[in-house]
């Protein structure tokens, strides 16, 4: 957290400039109506990187008023009308700008992402105020998507957090039920990078946690 910290207290960079949004818009609207993704939600969990994309996570049910906050908040409410249609039918729009990183709207229309919004909490860093994921919601969220680089996200966060003792492993193979994705390719996936990560031995990785993780994920509820 204190790398972002000092990243924040650039005056004028990009990175000030979209955490000063993400304030403004948590001023107009509640944690149980939107939560950021991605870059700035990675960044809160320790995965600080070039800041390259803010996408919102909004309520269905109050998509309308939430694009226009965001796009005010960013400085783009023009394309409101053109981003509100493309939402209403592909549930996903991405809005391309010259002063900002990609800026991205999402719906919360499946079970994952509605649990998502229901479970995201208020964070304050300095002046600034946001809503984001739980780390576990934003694991399984990140793998969900099946798209490099935001799967790679979510099992660096996964294998950097598992090792702390800090995951609630139990919710996070809830999640991935939810989700809907392939508990074989899970496993899979994670077991391969393990197998990775030990070769360069970063640190002591206790493996009981990870098989732990693997039994509960084949466990037959």
């Amino acid at each position: 957290m204190s790398t972002l910290v000092r990243f924040l207290s650039t005056s004028g960079s990009h990175i000030h400039v979209v955490f000063t949004a993400l304030t403004n818009i948590t001023r107009e609207h509640s944690c149980s109506e939107y939560t950021v993704l991605n870059d700035v939600a990675t960044a809160l969990y320790g995965l600080v990187k070039p800041l390259e994309e803010v996408r919102y996570l909004v309520s269905s049910d109050r998509a309308e008023s939430l694009v226009y906050t965001v796009l005010k908040a960013h400085g783009v409410s023009e394309h409101h009308a053109e981003v509100r249609e493309k939402l209403r039918e592909q549930g996903l729009v991405a809005v391309s700008t010259v002063f900002y990183p990609l800026l991205v709207v999402e719906t919360a229309r499946g079970p994952l992402e509605r649990e998502l919004i229901s479970r995201s909490q208020l964070v304050s860093i300095g002046e600034y105020k946001l809503c984001a994921p739980r780390l576990e919601h934003l694991i399984v969220k990140l793998i969900s998507m099946k798209l490099y680089p935001y799967s790679l996200y979510g099992y660096t966060l996964f294998f950097t957090w598992l090792s702390s003792g800090r995951i609630n492993v139990e919710l996070l193979v809830d999640l991935l039920r939810t989700s809907g994705v392939s508990v074989e390719d899970v496993a899979r996936s994670v077991e391969e990078m393990h197998d990775h990560i030990v070769l360069f031995k970063p640190h002591e990785f206790d493996k009981s946690q990870l098989e732990y993780f693997k039994n509960l994920l084949f466990s037959v509820k």
